[in-house]
């Protein structure tokens, strides 16, 4: 337990994959860039959670698969592939609008569940080691529950459909919390966790390229018509941000944890990407005459709030002289919440 994890390696197929999904949190985030007398609707706000979390749950799962069990095969390439068609289906259909397009949106995700699904299953039946078959067993159940659910709600009348669906996603959210006490037990017993290190890996090359759309969202403050001190300011905020990141994941992070689940850095960037969202979205309203800057102001505050809340839950996994003392975070998220 105390011995150094090897560290393995991110295949180019793996951050090719990573790209449609960045595709797909972009056109999600897309559903609140639209403005109603000055501010943005509370069923917009719903939307894009509902398909944020769906996005970046259907990440983590094949994210964990392809870090406990995958190899640069061809099997698990064409599996991939497959998830990317899927999503490029669904990521048209994201934007538009739901009581329409809701269908076109919600099969595709239940396809990439089943196929996750099913690579679950034949690893389950290649394995022999029965704790492999341990861990893998949950997969089973939080996946058939969402393909299911997802299924039934594209057949159903909007507002139920999306009842469902939601249920079915925030079910299956929760349920990998839910099993961390067997998969630690599981851990602790055969001495064989998630390879933290490539995990640390996948999750820091999927934000920084949605830092990369962000640089893309303020680059019209750049043009010659529009820019002045504030496209300065608003660069130092983006690189700010960024800064708070990279010192956390490469600097603070001690990536040998035998020990690990995982679980606890995947739920702490749910809420990094949707902070991140909501600071691009934020940004983009500052220089629209047609936004409430009050409005605009509190979007930009919350999602500074939420990634830094993400940045500060990694806490529990720093290098021991590292860890900040929680009076310390109570006192760095208060302040970011009376600003």
């Amino acid at each position: 337990m105390s011995s150094l994890i090897k560290h393995k390696k991110v295949e180019l197929t793996e951050l090719f994959y990573d790209l449609v999904y960045v595709y797909a949190i972009s056109q999600t985030t897309a559903l609140i860039h639209h403005i109603h007398h000055g501010i943005v609707a509370a069923s917009s706000f719903f939307y894009f959670f509902i398909g944020l979390v769906i996005l970046i749950n259907s990440w983590m799962v094949q994210t964990v698969y392809t870090n406990r069990f995958g190899k640069n095969s061809i099997r698990n390439i064409v599996f991939m592939f497959i998830q990317m068609v899927f999503l490029l289906m669904s990521s048209k259909a994201i934007s538009g609008d739901w009581s329409e397009n809701f269908a076109h949106f919600i099969l595709p995700f239940s396809g990439i569940s089943f196929t996750l699904l099913i690579q679950y299953i034949m690893e389950y039946q290649a394995s022999q080691e029965s704790y492999k078959k341990d861990m893998i067993r949950p997969y089973f159940y939080i996946l058939s529950i969402r393909g299911l659910s997802l299924a039934v709600s594209a057949f159903l009348p909007f507002y139920l459909g999306l009842t469902v669906a939601a249920l079915g996603v925030v079910l299956t959210w929760l349920l990998p919390g839910l099993f961390t006490h067997s998969q630690k037990r599981i851990v602790q017993e055969e001495e064989t966790g998630i390879n933290f290190p490539h995990l640390a890996e996948r999750l820091s090359l999927l934000v920084i390229i949605t830092f990369g759309e962000m640089i893309i969202g303020i680059a019209d403050y750049f043009s010659v018509e529009s820019l002045s001190w504030a496209s300065l300011l608003i660069f130092i905020i983006v690189t700010n941000l960024f800064m708070v990141y990279i010192a956390e994941i490469d600097h603070m992070l001690d990536e040998n944890q035998p020990g690990a689940t995982g679980n606890g850095m995947i739920y702490s960037h749910y809420p990094i990407f949707i902070g991140l969202s909501f600071v691009t979205v934020s940004l983009s309203f500052l220089g629209n005459h047609e936004a409430n800057n009050y409005f605009a102001f509190s979007l930009f505050y919350l999602g500074a709030f939420l990634f830094t809340a993400g940045v500060l839950l990694h806490k529990p996994y720093n290098k021991e002289s590292h860890r900040f003392p929680t009076a310390l975070i109570f006192y760095q998220l208060s302040s970011i919440s009376m600003l």
